[in-house]
């Protein structure tokens, strides 16, 4: 049992442990940075050894690879607009509704705390929808998922790879009726620095902050935009405008375990995997749309099963492994840690402007100004032409 102790940072925080554990002797604290880890109470602990046999980065699931590529899009391009890329979970959530399952996902509650929850309709699944970039609560799901598969329910499960990956461990086997759709993960933030810089922009702002999404296609459509909202007042930009925003996408708040991630590359844990085609405008400018293109690996028989079944709902073309890696590069390699990641997190529990201020602020390049107001479509044919002549 002490082997939980030895995992350390390299813990992904899924939960699997705590799930499994007959003696429910596993709990989990959070740190001074905000993450969840495993602690054990070695009072009640009998060293069976179950905690360490069911961890998804001590015996990672099998994988068979990916099968086949494709770029695609919902055909339901207005609902698809709240989605991150092309709106292809959708379809698949849609899918298994409509044939009585349930679909588990990440969701905002009340307070923008990212949890998994369940969603039973149709109508409920714009809970489930956009990136949240963030680390999702995903406490005693494996076990709800578990107790629907066993009832005889068709069960979707989404989540980053190491989620996927941690729900496969804890299950100890494949059941025909378990469809589970990852996602190329860039990293996680900690829940405690997302939380307080909600509380930061509500200061700033002046009102509480009631949504907040950080790939917003309200106005550019497709990209790195975010937007945030209070009661009488939208805030909209580009990933430079925003300190959060920036430090995710140049890793600087990502979750230890994320810069060694054994689940950033092609070896997928779910049936099917999503993420944004980026560079589709280069690859193929009559493909693209400004409501975004989702990209698609399909891993498995199920998962090749389920594609065929959605011709009707959705637009694809066939694509690469290789184009898919490079423009998605975590699908190659974890991201980078940067050497800020030493200190970033000295000071969250003090004033949170001063923290604000020492630590996520970065003066916007004059490049990236001009860049970001270049629409993608444009950017596009841009690229299309260049490589052409």
């Amino acid at each position: 049992m002490n082997n939980i102790g030895v995992l350390g940072k390299d813990c992904c925080g899924c939960t699997a442990c705590e799930q499994i554990c007959p003696k429910k002797c596993i709990i989990f604290k959070e740190t001074n940075e905000g993450f969840m880890y495993p602690s054990v109470d070695e009072k009640v602990c009998i060293n069976c050894g179950v905690c360490v046999k069911h961890c998804p980065i001590m015996t990672t699931p099998h994988s068979d690879g990916v099968k086949n590529v494709y770029a695609a899009k919902y055909n339901d391009r207005q609902t698809t607009i709240k989605s991150t890329s092309g709106g292809i979970f959708l379809a698949i959530a849609e899918k298994i509704l409509n044939e009585g399952g349930i679909v588990f996902g990440c969701a905002y509650d009340e307070n923008l705390v990212a949890k998994h929850i369940s969603v039973e309709s149709i109508s409920e699944l714009y809970k489930l929808q956009g990136s949240k970039y963030v680390q999702s609560d995903i406490s005693g799901i494996y076990s709800k998922v578990k107790n629907e598969l066993n009832s005889g329910r068709q069960v979707l499960f989404s989540g980053t790879g190491c989620q996927a990956a941690g729900l496969r461990s804890f299950l100890g086997k494949d059941y025909d009726n378990l469809l589970i759709t990852d996602i190329v993960c860039h990293g996680v933030p900690s829940p405690k620095l997302f939380a307080g810089y909600i509380d930061y922009l509500g200061k700033k702002t002046r009102e509480t902050i009631t949504e907040f999404n950080l790939r917003s296609k309200t106005q550019h459509g497709w990209g790195c935009y975010y937007e945030y909202k209070g009661k009488t007042k939208s805030h909209y930009g580009n990933s430079d405008d925003d300190l959060y925003y920036n430090a995710f996408i140049k890793s600087k708040i990502m979750r230890e375990s994320c810069y060694g991630c054994n689940f950033a590359n092609c070896d997928r844990q779910g049936d099917i995997t999503l993420a944004d085609f980026w560079g589709i405008e280069c690859i193929n400018p009559k493909f693209y749309s400004k409501d975004g293109v989702s990209l698609v690996l399909v891993n498995t028989e199920k998962g090749q099963k389920l594609w065929k079944t959605l011709k009707n709902e959705i637009e694809s073309i066939d694509s690469t492994i290789e184009l898919a890696v490079k423009m998605n590069k975590n699908l190659a390699a974890p991201s980078s840690r940067p050497e800020c990641r030493d200190t970033i997190y000295e000071g969250i529990d003090g004033d949170f402007d001063s923290y604000v201020a020492q630590k996520l602020y970065v003066k916007p390049s004059l490049k990236r100004k001009i860049k970001a107001l270049v629409p993608v479509s444009l950017k596009g044919r841009i690229k299309y032409m260049l490589k052409k002549f």
